[in-house]
């Protein structure tokens, strides 16, 4: 395996191989590392970034996040794909900072019938892993809460 770099912008603070963690990708994936560091773009603010390697070089394709984006970034994707019915959800107000409204979340957007089903394709196969890291990501939360971390 290819050693943290430190070379890059993003300045890892804390980090993880991931390379046999990576959902459906494990074992054969381009994404190293996950890192929670001085993000690239402020080194005031904190960011997620997952950290990719060609096989030749480090990658600047890597996704560098702040940690708020992350979180909302879960929210979203739970939301979004487990709240659905019909086709459509409504993300309640106060899910997202300065949200003051409800928002509507259709999930067409401009997408072919074709790209729909790939989407659902997707999911059908895929959804039980999505689910149990979700699960796994909600038991921490409990338990952060019940200790009165969060």
């Amino acid at each position: 395996m290819e050693p943290l770099p430190e070379h890059l912008g993003h300045k890892p603070v804390f980090s993880i191989p991931y390379e046999q963690f990576d959902g459906i990708y494990a074992g054969k994936t381009d994404v190293k590392y996950l890192s929670v560091g001085l993000a690239q773009y402020n080194a005031n603010s904190v960011s997620a970034k997952t950290m990719r390697h060609t096989g030749g070089r480090w990658t600047r394709q890597a996704e560098e996040l702040p940690l708020h984006r992350v979180v909302d970034l879960s929210l979203f994707i739970a939301q979004a794909i487990y709240s659905t019915e019909s086709g459509e959800t409504e993300i309640p107000a106060g899910t997202f900072d300065n949200q003051r409204t409800a928002l509507k979340v259709v999930e067409n957007e401009n997408r072919s019938t074709q790209e729909i089903a790939q989407f659902h394709n997707f999911m059908e196969e895929n959804g039980d892993q999505l689910k149990h890291r979700l699960n796994a990501l909600a038991d921490v939360l409990i338990e952060l809460r019940e200790s009165g971390k969060i």
